[in-house]
């Protein structure tokens, strides 16, 4: 209380401020509850937040490992990229081959064809001696190839075409006997077997002579000589009879190697045909080169 409103009584005792109830009395008589433990979480249908985590690892771990596999599959050394500039492989095409290596076939003695060559000024001169010379005058062309010769059985008869190199065999009436004109109307040589050697048809002949046939210039350029398109048109004036291979009667008209039979064809070319290649028998396989010179 107060004498004066607002103005405190000095000789007056305060009174104590009121204390709050002491909590002691019941914590004596009732002991304090134990905390019971956290109930379990509810199951939510969601995967735990350590599943995203494991998830968050793994996936970028297998992605790497994929990628890694991919590129060593693709660098790998069994299959080696295409080379540069080459066209890919398509289905069903076909690999390409190596072109086989073009080789000369021996010469087939019952027919050998001529190639042509490129026209007379491609064709150089060969030095005496050294073979023959390829060079062709005004108004001819050079073609080259082979020819060659093989004696026939008994019955039969073999024809040389000079202008063509082409050797064929033709059936004769009797042994001995010749082939008709007809067959002969574009041939230089016959080789024919003779009557004294023969037995039955078809029997090796013992005595197969080399003549000409009617009609056409044929002679013997011999060994040693210039092989040049002069010589041998000159030669081929000369003639010769029927000759007996591989004796010493071939060896007395100067047919060995190194020789050849030059001839005016019926076509009017100048054919030479070189002895580069004889058998050793009695009646001879004979070939070699055939230069033909033919007007252009």
């Amino acid at each position: 209380m107060t004498d004066t409103v607002g103005q405190p009584d000095p000789g007056r005792v305060p009174p104590r401020p009121t204390e709050p109830p002491s909590v002691a009395p019941y914590a004596a008589t009732y002991p304090a509850p134990a905390h019971a433990p956290a109930p379990a979480p509810a199951p939510s249908g969601h995967p735990p937040r350590w599943a995203w985590w494991v998830i968050g690892i793994v996936v970028p771990v297998v992605g790497t490992v994929a990628t890694l596999f991919a590129t060593s599959a693709k660098n790998d050394p069994a299959t080696p990229p295409a080379a540069s500039g080459a066209a890919p492989a398509t289905a069903g095409s076909a690999s390409p081959r190596p072109s086989p290596q073009a080789s000369s076939p021996s010469p087939s003695v019952s027919e050998t064809k001529i190639a042509p060559l490129p026209g007379p000024s491609s064709a150089s001169p060969s030095p005496s001696g050294s073979g023959p010379d390829l060079t062709a005058p005004a108004g001819y062309q050079t073609q080259q190839g082979r020819w060659g010769i093989a004696p026939p059985p008994c019955g039969e008869t073999q024809l040389v075409d000079l202008d063509a190199g082409v050797s064929t065999t033709v059936k004769v009436k009797y042994a001995g006997e010749g082939p008709t004109t007809e067959q002969t109307a574009a041939i230089e040589l016959e080789y024919r077997p003779d009557s004294l050697g023969c037995g039955n048809a078809g029997d090796a002949s013992t005595y197969v002579k080399l003549m000409t046939t009617t009609g056409r210039q044929v002679g013997v350029l011999r060994a040693g000589q210039a092989q040049t398109f002069e010589n041998c048109r000159a030669a081929a004036g000369t003639g010769f009879g029927p000759v007996q291979l591989g004796g010493s009667d071939a060896q007395g008209r100067g047919i060995v190697k190194g020789a050849a039979l030059c001839s005016v064809t019926d076509r009017g070319s100048v054919a030479m045909a070189l002895v580069e290649e004889s058998s050793k028998e009695y009646s001879p396989t004979v070939s070699g080169r055939l230069i033909v010179w033919s007007k252009g």
